[in-house]
């Protein structure tokens, strides 16, 4: 028989939080597991500059950042919006005062060929649904369209749905084929034969589960994973491991509801923090009317003339709104000190143009600097000598990289590559903080994150 990798210890967290798992840890089970002390949060990534979940900001550089399916397999790429995550608080940062995510574990979507006809997507069989919150991005990071995702590898982030469809928060476009997986909720079952129901009633998929053991639990209702030594799309499957995800639909239900920006008000659920890059001025009849730009890697749209004319590639910036097919539609906007333009605004909008957005106010000091522009960069790390004569390459900007007093996340120092890196911006200039190797997800270009 296959092995079966039950993960008891995220499926506790995601059973307590729906209230069904018994508060002692008694009966033997591994589904009785009482969790652990530290504060846990699960739920979809809303924001990006550290990562934002239920509407909590967490400092990231030097997580511990796992696939939550075996607890062990490194997760090296950046994280985005869409996913959907475990975070284990780690302590409080002495200078932010916000949240270190200590573990952040990964929960890995639907993958396999999608087919997109007459309206209707299905991954590796499974029915997809999207609306305009769906992220959808192919091999480069760019945003793309449900029609180019058609024949296409992808992996699909979301929730599932108690009628058995899953609902895309995230869909990746992947560069080579890969083994069918997906997630879903249980619609029935056959214990005889050893086989369940996922999918709707009008899309089922039926998986044989009859050559493994199937884990503790395994109900109708149960949210689980199932994985197939076959990357070709059908409508029955015959399983390598199959795991509990959570012992009901309405877990995702609530990643839904408290989807939120760390305001928690409806039209500010996205947020950015970061630089500025590839602005671009939008005009009507000769007139500025606003501007899009760039801020980890995500389109901003911006709808104040004057503000759009002040920020320049570069700015440090805090975009507040709500992602609509990939963008961004900005609602606050908070930027690095006056401009040379002598340009400044408030809360109260005297523009008239619809856009919150004000100038953060002029700080000198250390402290002042990394409390209030303080925020991570995913970018090409280039230096003479290790912490010596260095930059930072996000998209087209290179920054200065001041690493006199950085530290290197688990002593693995590099000269050049792929890094995440904390810190604040004074000028040109990055002071970075912490900082650590990864893999670039993504090519040269629309990948880049702040």
């Amino acid at each position: 028989m296959s092995h079966v990798i039950f993960k008891p210890k995220l499926l506790a967290w995601l059973m307590a939080a729906t209230g069904l798992l018994s508060a002692c840890g008694g009966g033997g089970t591994s589904a009785s597991i009482t969790p652990n002390t530290a504060a846990l949060s699960a739920g979809t990534i809303s924001g990006l500059g550290s990562i934002i979940v239920n509407g909590v900001r967490y400092e990231t550089v030097g997580s511990q950042v796992l696939d939550a399916d075996d607890d062990s397999t490194a997760i090296t790429t950046p994280l985005r919006i869409g996913m959907t995550v475990s975070v284990e608080q780690n302590g409080i940062d002495s200078v932010t005062l916000r949240p270190i995510a200590g573990k952040i574990w990964v929960q890995s979507g639907i993958q396999g060929v999608a087919s997109y006809a007459g309206s209707a997507l299905t991954v590796a069989g499974m029915p997809i649904t999207t609306d305009t919150s769906t992220i959808l991005l192919d091999t480069t990071g760019a945003l793309t369209s449900l029609a180019a995702l058609n024949n296409q590898a992808v992996e699909v982030y979301g929730l599932p749905q108690a009628d058995g469809s899953f609902l895309a928060t995230l869909v990746e476009v992947e560069t080579g084929a890969t083994n069918v997986q997906i997630v879903g909720t249980v619609q029935s079952m056959d214990n005889t034969a050893k086989t369940l129901v996922l999918g709707t009633a009008a899309v089922p998929i039926t998986v044989n589960y009859a050559s493994i053991t199937p884990p503790l639990g395994l109900a109708t209702g149960s949210v689980i994973v199932v994985k197939a030594a076959t990357s070709s799309t059908a409508n029955a499957y015959t399983v390598s491991s199959l795991q509990i995800r959570s012992g009901t639909a309405s877990t995702y239900t609530s990643y839904a509801s408290n989807y939120s920006g760390t305001t928690r008000v409806h039209n500010e659920r996205n947020e950015l923090y970061g630089a500025v890059s590839e602005k671009s001025l939008i005009s009507n009849g000769g007139n500025v009317t606003g501007c899009t730009l760039k801020v980890q890697g995500i389109q901003v749209q911006a709808t104040s003339a004057a503000l759009c004319a002040s920020i320049i590639n570069g700015t440090y910036v805090e975009a507040k709104g709500t992602l609509t097919n990939g963008v961004l539609n900005a609602t606050k906007i908070e930027f690095e000190g006056s401009q040379a333009n002598g340009y400044s605004d408030d809360w109260n909008d005297n523009d008239s143009d619809g856009l919150h957005h004000r100038s953060l106010s002029t700080l000198s000091t250390p402290t002042e600097l990394q409390v209030s522009r303080s925020f991570e960069m995913y970018g090409a790390l280039s230096c003479s000598a290790v912490n010596v004569g260095c930059t930072l390459t996000r998209g087209a900007i290179t920054y200065s990289a001041d690493m006199s007093t950085a530290r290197w996340d688990e002593h693995q120092a590099i000269t050049n590559g792929y890094v995440e890196a904390k810190g604040y911006l004074t000028g040109n200039t990055f002071k970075v903080i912490k900082i650590e190797s990864k893999d670039r997800r993504y090519g040269a270009g629309h990948g880049d994150d702040d």
